[in-house]
């Protein structure tokens, strides 16, 4: 849809796109982002192993569950980063004042 319309019907669309979030609030915006890295962990930790062709380790072995622990809490940082930086750039692109009263 966005590929047909022109910048300025982007930029609208973005705009209110980025109101509705600032409604709901900075909270969820970055547990949001927190919860949309738990998958990519899920898939490294139990599937690609589960998945692996060499069959000489169990796919959940100690050492894969060790590093499973280990990454969790770095996906979760990593993810509360992103969202906050994320949400400092949209607060950056779009100032509460910034926009015109028309629109």
């Amino acid at each position: 849809m966005l590929g047909r319309q022109n910048e300025a019907t982007i930029n609208k669309l973005n705009r209110e796109s980025w109101l509705q979030v600032r409604a709901l609030g900075k909270k969820r915006f970055i547990r949001r982002e927190m919860l949309g890295s738990l998958p990519i962990w899920i898939g490294i930790v139990f599937v690609l192993p589960a998945l692996e062709r060499d069959h000489t380790h169990p796919p959940f072995s100690q050492s894969n569950i060790f590093s499973g622990v280990i990454l969790l809490p770095i996906f979760l940082l990593g993810a509360y980063l992103s969202g906050r930086w994320k949400w400092q750039d949209l607060e950056k692109k779009y100032p509460e004042n910034s926009l015109p009263p028309w629109e």
